[in-house]
């Protein structure tokens, strides 16, 4: 075969590996590097560089994502912790790989990473489903495949931060495809046995922002398979919710204890400094504390955790000190400040309020915001891998194709 009809094919290739990556988000990252490199191999092989670079230089959401990262690199200027700083710009590469997902990504094989996601997704429930059984109902069962950080984990290969907001994710995309695309009996079978098995593992997985994220991607499709009767849809939106809500609650011991638990951690949280909710909100607090003395520029990327220890020392000597403040807002605040936060702005707000044609993924274009939007209040996502890999993936895909005029 010759250079020429291998180049020719390159797009193509390219186009299966992106795929694969796409079943790498609720897994592992580490093959989505190994993936991403033979990407980039084959992308600069293919050649035709300036063609390339006029379109990536064209499309504003290449702007904005490295305008993203730049803001924090910046920081690195008045970080007295370069050490930290790298670490932490390290945990972004996702970021510096939108390009080239951008370039690679095909509109008319979106179906395929869509299929590539929610496949690794349905993996991922089996084994989940099969460590739930061996944990509360058959212990002598052999022990399944499961994330070994906390004991009531069941997600198989990484742990509920990352698992459950994949899994809403997920369970979006099976009720979009079940309200607005599929039509035989077996595609509406198939994609109503996922939207169930993906409800239920959010309910025994435990990540409390994943259901929240799920909730908020539920009463969004209310409101788009409703679009032009608001009260019918915001009708729709509070049963769904509630059913949800009621069906884990009164279900599930695990989700009831885990509710009640945030609930009175969250109203006690002076009392009980060593449990999960009352320290998210004194990191925020603190976080808050910190901004309000740095303002205009922030304390830098590296020196947020010797900042927090400061400010801990101060305000809550009884807990421990935190390297991160469980907020994406309130981390790119104190960390790159007023134009950390504007550009985390447009890298959360942009690609939802951006115009874009009505081909079948216009609401996905909205939902995938939405979701990061809503979990960002409660943990920094965007340096978390699997999340990050998973935005930066389906904005690409999403708006691939789409004129950058819109």
């Amino acid at each position: 075969m010759n250079l020429a009809r291998l180049r020719e094919r390159i797009p193509l290739a390219n186009s299966w590996l992106l795929a694969a990556v796409f079943f790498c988000i609720p897994v592992q990252v580490a093959p989505a590097y190994v993936l991403s490199a033979a990407m980039l191999a084959l992308w600069t092989i293919e050649g035709r560089f300036g063609e390339k670079l006029r379109e990536l230089a064209r499309e504003p959401l290449v702007w904005v994502v490295l305008g993203y990262y730049g803001a924090l690199l910046l920081s690195m200027l008045w970080t007295d912790d370069r050490g930290w700083g790298w670490q932490m710009l390290q945990r972004h590469k996702f970021f510096l790989l939108f390009p080239l997902y951008f370039s690679v990504a095909r509109p008319e094989h979106f179906r395929r990473y869509v299929a590539a996601f929610l496949a690794s997704i349905a993996l991922c429930e089996a084994l989940a489903f099969y460590n739930w059984a061996q944990l509360t109902l058959w212990p002598g069962l052999p022990d399944g495949i499961r994330v070994d950080k906390s004991p009531d984990d069941t997600a198989p290969f990484v742990d509920r931060i990352f698992y459950t907001p994949a899994l809403a994710l997920a369970g979006y995309l099976a009720a979009h495809r079940l309200m607005f695309d599929a039509t035989a009996a077996r595609e509406r079978l198939l994609h109503g046995a996922l939207l169930a098995a993906t409800t239920l593992n959010l309910l025994i997985a435990g990540g409390r922002a994943g259901m929240i994220g799920f909730l908020a991607l539920l009463a969004l499709l209310a409101f788009q398979r409703h679009a032009r009767r608001p009260v019918v849809a915001a009708s729709v939106a509070a049963a769904l919710v509630a059913a949800v809500l009621a069906g884990g609650y009164y279900g599930s011991s695990y989700f009831r204890s885990r509710v009640d638990m945030a609930v009175d951690q969250f109203v006690h949280y002076e009392e009980q400094p060593e449990t999960s909710v009352s320290l998210r909100v004194v990191y925020g607090l603190n976080a808050l504390r910190i901004y309000a003395e740095h303002p205009l520029l922030g304390v830098g990327i590296g020196d947020y955790p010797r900042e927090y220890e400061r400010m801990n020392a101060l305000h809550t000597p009884r807990w421990e000190p935190a390297w991160n403040p469980h907020n994406q807002y309130l981390l790119t605040l104190t960390a790159a400040g007023i134009p950390g936060g504007l550009a985390l702005a447009l890298v959360l707000f942009y690609p939802m309020l951006r115009r874009g044609p009505v081909d079948g993924r216009e609401r996905i274009r909205r939902a995938v915001p939405v979701l990061m939007i809503t979990i960002c209040l409660f943990e920094s996502y965007l340096l978390r891998s699997n999340v990050s890999m998973m935005y930066m993936l389906f904005t690409a895909a999403l708006w691939r194709g789409v004129r950058a005029d819109r």
